[in-house]
C-alpha cells in the first residue's frame, strides 16, 4: 500500500431555491499517497534529433482546429493580405473583390480571361489604368481587417505581374490609411508574362493601431490607358521560431504558453466540405503555394491552404505534441434539418478515398528515402517522417451512423490496418458511443457544447464508464451558453460571445472529473480555439484577436492551469467528489519524476468555503504555492458572467500566492466563490 487513504469530511449541503448549492462553511480534507492510476503518457520516436529521441508525452490537454471565424486565413497563419491570390472567387464579381480596393482612380477586377500564374491559380487581379491618368495611381489590399505594422520587423513578401504594354516599374508600400508611408520598395521586370518579384519592407516607426494598407503604385503618366495583370501576393510578417511560411507569433506564443499535448486537426466541418468534392484534400494544401488551390471552407469562407497538413505537423512538433489527424470518412455536410439528404459515398464508391487517406499516411510516415510520398515529404523540407499514432474516422458521424456502421468504418479501419500493421495506429470512432462497430471502438469521440449546468452535474459522468479498455476523447468542448435548449442559439437567449467566468467554473469542474478518470478519458480539446473580432461564425472562443492585438479569456486561464500543473498519477480520495460534496469539485495529482504534489479545487458555488486541509506526508519547505482565477477585484461582487475582451483583456487572469503549513503537514486555505484554484506541493516521493 502507497499510503493511507485521502479522506474527506464534508457537511452536508442543501441546494437553495433558485438550483444554486449552499457551500458548506468547512471542509476536512486529508491527502495522502495512494495513487489511483497511472496519468498515461503518449510515447514516440522523435526523428528530428540525433540519436532518435524517444519523448515522453505526459499530458491530456489540448485543441481542436479547423479554420473557422478566421482563424487559420487572418489569424494564426501569418500570411497578412486577404484574397491574396484570388481563390475560392467567382471573376468579375463584386465580392471576388474581397480585402482589395482601388485609390486614385484604377480600375479592379478579377479576372480568368488571361493565363493566371498557375494551373491552381488561374485568376488574376485586373488593374487598368485610365488614359487620363497622371501622377500616382494605386491599389491596396486592407489585409485582414488591418495590418500590424511595427519598427523593426521585417515583412517579406512577392507578387506576381505581367502587362502586355507596360514595362515600367511597381512601388509596394506600408502605409496607413490616411497615408503615412512605412517603408517602400520599387520594383522593376515587368513584363508580359507573370513574373515573380520579391522584396522586404523594413519600418523604421510603428503604427499607432492597426488601420494599414498594403499598396502598390505605378506612376499614372507612364502607365496611361494600360493594363497590368497581378496575381499570387504575399506578405510576411516575422513568424514563430522564424519558420518559412509560418505562425503569427503572437497567437502561436499564445497557444505555446497552454502546453497543449495534442492537437486535433485539420477539423470539424472543414474537414467534410459541403459536397465530396470540396471536402478538405491532403494533397492540395502540400507543396509551393503557387499549386494550392484552396477551397470555399465549411464555414463560408475561402481557404487558402497555406497552412496545410505539413505546416500543421510543423506545428505539432514545435508544440512537442501529438497529432489527432481527422480523416474524411466519405459524408459531406448537408441541410442539418434534413440529415437523410446529407451527400454519403456508397459502399461500391468509397476506396479510392480510403487510398487517398493510404498515401496522407504513406506521406506523413515513411521513412526517409523509401518511397515516393516520403522523397516528396524530403523535397518539400522534412526529410524525416512525422510522428502519427492517432486517426480519427470522420466528424460527428453521429448525424449519419447508419453507413458509418454499415460499412464505412470498417472499410476506412481495415484498409489503412492493412497497409500499416507496423506503425500500431489507434483510431478513434466519430459514432454515437452506443452504436456498436466492426470492429470494436477503443476510442470514441464526443463532443459537448452546453450550459454550466450540464457540465457541473456531468463532472461525475465517468465515474462508472466500465474499464473495460475503450476509452474517451472529449474532442469539443465548452460552455456555450446559460440557457438549456438554447446552447446554440442567438445572444437574446443565453448564447455566450465570450467565456465567462461561471463558464470557466463549470468546464473546470468538468475537467476535474476527465482527470480523475483519465484511465478512461484519454484527452480532451477545447474549441473553438481562435476567432478573428471582425468576422466570426461561432462564440465563445478561447482566445479572442484582431490585426494587432489579442485576448485571452478566462477558458483559456483555465487550460493552461490545468494543462501546465499535471501529474503523473492521479491520487485517490474519499469520498470522491459527488453530488453531495458539491459545489467543490476536485482532483489530485502526483509528478514522480518532479516530486510535486497538485490539488485543483473548483468552487461553483456562490459563497466562500474554507478549508482545513492536511498532509500524511511531508511538504518540502513547509509552504504551497497557488495560482487561482476568481473575480479577485472585480468592482461587482456576485457577478460572474465576466468576460476578458479585447477593450478589457485582463478582468481575470491568475493570481499566484504562497502560504505556510503547520508542521508541515496542515493548513487553512479559503476557496472563494466562483473560482479555481491549483496548488503546488514539493514533496520527497
Amino acid at each position: 500500500m502507497l499510503g493511507s487513504v485521502l479522506t474527506i469530511w464534508a457537511l452536508a449541503l442543501a441546494a437553495s431555491a433558485n438550483g444554486q448549492i449552499t457551500p458548506p462553511n468547512a471542509l476536512n480534507l486529508r491527502i495522502t499517497q495512494n495513487m489511483t492510476h497511472t496519468i498515461s503518457p503518449t510515447l514516440y520516436l522523435h526523428f528530428l534529433s540525433t540519436p532518435v529521441k524517444l519523448l515522453s508525452i505526459v499530458g491530456r490537454y489540448g485543441y481542436m482546429w479547423e479554420d473557422i471565424n478566421h482563424s487559420g486565413d487572418g489569424g494564426l497563419y501569418a500570411e497578412l493580405l486577404q484574397n491574396r491570390a484570388l481563390q475560392g472567387v467567382i471573376p468579375n464579381t463584386g465580392a471576388a473583390l474581397q480585402g482589395w480596393q482601388s485609390i486614385n482612380g484604377a480600375f479592379l477586377t478579377v479576372t480568368a480571361g488571361t493565363s493566371g500564374v498557375s494551373s491552381a491559380l488561374p485568376n488574376s487581379l485586373q488593374v487598368s489604368i485610365p488614359k487620363t491618368a497622371k501622377g500616382p495611381i494605386r491599389f491596396a489590399n486592407t489585409g485582414y481587417w488591418g495590418i500590424n505594422v511595427q519598427a523593426g520587423w521585417t515583412y517579406t513578401g512577392s507578387l506576381y505581374v505581367k502587362s502586355p504594354g507596360y514595362c515600367g516599374s511597381v512601388t509596394v508600400a506600408l502605409q496607413s490609411a490616411s497615408g503615412t508611408i512605412y517603408d517602400s520598395v520599387t520594383l522593376s521586370n515587368v513584363k508580359d508574362t507573370y513574373q515573380k518579384l520579391t522584396f522586404i519592407l523594413s519600418p523604421t516607426n510603428s503604427a499607432p493601431d492597426h488601420n494599414n494598407l498594403f499598396t502598390v503604385t505605378v506612376d499614372g503618366a507612364a502607365a496611361a490607358g494600360q493594363t497590368l495583370y497581378f496575381g499570387m501576393f504575399s506578405l510576411f510578417p516575422p513568424t514563430f521560431r522564424g519558420r518559412e511560411n509560418g505562425l503569427r507569433m503572437d497567437l502561436a506564443q499564445a497557444l505555446f504558453d497552454t502546453s497543449p499535448k495534442l492537437w486535433r486537426f485539420p477539423g470539424g466541418n472543414n474537414l467534410e466540405g459541403q459536397t465530396w468534392e470540396q471536402r478538405w484534400k491532403w494533397n492540395e494544401t502540400i507543396g509551393p503555394l503557387e499549386n494550392r488551390p484552396g477551397r470555399v471552407g465549411d464555414w463560408g469562407y475561402p481557404n487558402t491552404d497555406g497552412l496545410g497538413l505539413m505546416e500543421y505537423l510543423d506545428w505539432i512538433e514545435d508544440l512537442e505534441a501529438v497529432p489527432i489527424l481527422g480523416v474524411w470518412a466519405g459524408v459531406s455536410i448537408g441541410n442539418y434539418s434534413d440529415l437523410p439528404d446529407w451527400p454519403i459515398v456508397p459502399q461500391d464508391q468509397l476506396q479510392p478515398y480510403i487510398d487517398d487517406v493510404i498515401n496522407e499516411i504513406h506521406f506523413i510516415t515513411d521513412p526517409e528515402n523509401t518511397s515516393e510520398w516520403a522523397a516528396l515529404r524530403a523535397e518539400y523540407g522534412h526529410p524525416a517522417p512525422y510522428n502519427l499514432t492517432y486517426i480519427e474516422v470522420g466528424n460527428e458521424d453521429q448525424f449519419a451512423p447508419d453507413s458509418y456502421q454499415a460499412y464505412r468504418w470498417q472499410m476506412f479501419v481495415d484498409g489503412i490496418n492493412a497497409s500499416f500493421p507496423h506503425l500500431s495506429l489507434q483510431f478513434l470512432a466519430t459514432s454515437p458511443p452506443s452504436l456498436p462497430l466492426d470492429p470494436p471502438y477503443l476510442k470514441i469521440d464526443f463532443h459537448q457544447y452546453s450550459t454550466p449546468g450540464w457540465f457541473i452535474n456531468n463532472s461525475y459522468m465517468f465515474d462508472t464508464y466500465p474499464r473495460n479498455g475503450t476509452q474517451w476523447f472529449m474532442g469539443e468542448y465548452a460552455v456555450t451558453g446559460t440557457e438549456t435548449g438554447c446552447e446554440l442559439g442567438s445572444p437574446s437567449c443565453g448564447r455566450l460571445l465570450y467565456p465567462t467566468l461561471e463558464g470557466a467554473c463549470a468546464e473546470a469542474a468538468f475537467m476535474t472529473g476527465m482527470e480523475r478518470n483519465s484511465d478512461v478519458v484519454f484527452a480532451s480539446a477545447y474549441a473553438p480555439s481562435l476567432q478573428n473580432v471582425n468576422s466570426y461564425q461561432w462564440t465563445p472562443d478561447i482566445i479572442t484577436f484582431s490585426a494587432r492585438s489579442v485576448a485571452k479569456s478566462v477558458s483559456y486561464y483555465n487550460q493552461q492551469l490545468f494543462a501546465t500543473n499535471l501529474g503523473t498519477h492521479v491520487l485517490a480520495t474519499i469520498p470522491e467528489p459527488s453530488p453531495s460534496t458539491a459545489p467543490l469539485y476536485w482532483v489530485a495529482s502526483h509528478h514522480a519524476t518532479n516530486q510535486l504534489v497538485f490539488l485543483k479545487v473548483v468552487n461553483t458555488g456562490s459563497a466562500d468555503l474554507v478549508g482545513n486541509l492536511f498532509f500524511d506526508f511531508p511538504v518540502i519547505g513547509g509552504f504551497g504555492t497557488a495560482q487561482q482565477l476568481s473575480a479577485g477585484l472585480y468592482p461587482t461582487p456576485g457577478v460572474y458572467n465576466i468576460s476578458n475582451t479585447l477593450e478589457t483583456p485582463d478582468v481575470i487572469t491568475p493570481v499566484a500566492s504562497s502560504f505556510g503549513i503547520v508542521d508541515s503537514s496542515e493548513f487553512n486555505y479559503t476557496f472563494p466563490q466562483s473560482s479555481i484554484t491549483v496548488m503546488t506541493f514539493a514533496v520527497d516521493f
